[in-house]
């Protein structure tokens, strides 16, 4: 039996095999979203897709990932986590593998749902992993993880324009992110044979959920911050399209963009050193807002500047998010529950924000409507921040 729950601190457990495991893992959970924004001219007029329809490709897999997240619970019943991440795999490589084959706006849909669903599935299970095999380091490897799934946003969204304009075609540009699904697999398969399997969440794993506030509460927060991430990867490259600007550059900087989720994924966790996390989403929330006015405001002034601050407040705030949830119960399954309910929640909140945007592009015949909005909710968050004391944790969940 593999002991993986000593402190990665020193320099020999940075090369614990089961950490960088779960970094090319995550490397894989955004490719299938950012890929979609900076083809999205050609790909509308090969498919014929309104901005809306064309929306759903980032929308259906987002709404996966809170569809598994919620299921969690019977998912961990049926299969081990490293069944379940090996079959997730499976399906991200086939969803992507899919959109080469049949690059038709129907398949493209369906693609779009078998690949959420095998992301939706890990990101279930990861927390649970990360608090069981990491707890001395909890903080900071979930800043690792959410910083690889962040920069696997970013590969995405620079690479596929690359990959189009070397003479594939948009669905073979779309279709190459199946290769680090079969490198993360390749990985997982023997660091993962003597991993303790986590208890399954059953009734007795923690306090229901259901009827709790604060995990409602959790998860409308969680959501709320990750609409603007879904919308922002979305949409970001199309709106500088709209100003004038080339596919690659405008995916270059949505690849900049997920450079600061990178820094602040890495950063803000790292740094959280007491138990109230507050004052650390206070600035992630604060750097979100100074991004959405820049981009409102100032679009075509230093917009590497806007993308870039955005970035860093929306990769800090994720793992911030994993593990104020985390926090909440001190059981590892008990907490696994935890974060699946809230991601289960704030991704179908999420997944549907891609979609409304679109419709509002439509409808404005633009994205500044679109931002202020989310500028608005940015500081709605804020004000929920200040209930998240860490005294409050044991009487959200008394029972």
């Amino acid at each position: 039996m593999l002991n993986h729950s000593a402190s990665p601190a020193t320099p020999r457990r940075w090369f614990n095999p089961l950490l960088w495991a779960l970094v090319l893992i995550g490397l894989n959970m955004r490719p299938l979203l950012t890929s979609v924004g900076p083809l999205l001219p050609t790909l509308r007029q090969a498919t014929g897709l309104s901005f809306g329809g064309a929306a759903l490709l980032t929308t259906l897999p987002v709404l996966m990932m809170g569809l598994m997240a919620l299921a969690g619970g019977a998912i961990n019943r049926m299969f081990s986590e490293r069944t379940s991440v090996v079959l997730s795999l499976l399906a991200i490589g086939l969803g992507a593998a899919w959109r080469e084959l049949a690059p038709g706006s129907a398949q493209l849909m369906l693609s779009a749902a078998l690949g959420g669903l095998g992301i939706g599935v890990i990101q279930a299970v990861m927390p649970g992993i990360i608090k069981h095999h990491f707890l001395k380091r909890m903080a900071l490897v979930a800043g690792l993880w959410s910083a690889a799934l962040m920069g696997g946003g970013g590969l995405g969204a620079a690479i596929t324009p690359w990959l189009m304009s070397a003479g594939h075609g948009w669905h073979s540009a779309l279709a190459w992110w199946a290769a680090p699904a079969l490198v993360a697999l390749i990985a997982w398969w023997p660091v993962s044979l003597g991993l303790t399997r986590l208890a399954p969440s059953g009734a007795s794993a923690g306090p229901s959920l259901l009827f709790s506030r604060r995990a409602w509460l959790l998860g409308a927060y969680f959501g709320l911050i990750n609409g603007g991430y879904t919308s922002l990867i979305a949409w970001l490259p199309p709106y500088y399209m709209q100003l004038g600007w080339q596919p690659q550059a405008s995916g270059t900087l949505l690849a900049l963009m997920t450079f600061g989720q990178v820094i602040g994924a890495l950063l803000l966790p790292a740094v959280a050193r007491a138990q109230d996390r507050r004052p650390l989403l206070w600035l992630a929330l604060m750097l979100q807002l100074i991004g959405f006015i820049g981009l409102i405001y100032l679009p075509q002034t230093l917009p590497w500047l806007w993308v870039l601050i955005a970035g860093l407040g929306l990769g800090g705030a994720f793992p911030l998010c994993l593990v104020l949830a985390l926090d909440h119960l001190p059981h590892p399954a008990a907490a696994g529950r935890l974060v699946a309910f809230m991601q289960g929640i704030g991704f179908l909140l999420a997944g549907v924000t891609p979609y409304l945007s679109g419709l509002l592009r439509d409808y404005s015949g633009g994205f500044t409507l679109d931002w202020q909005i989310h500028a608005l909710l940015v500081v709605v968050l804020i004000a929920i921040t200040g209930r998240f004391h860490p005294r409050s944790y044991r009487q959200a969940f008394r029972e």
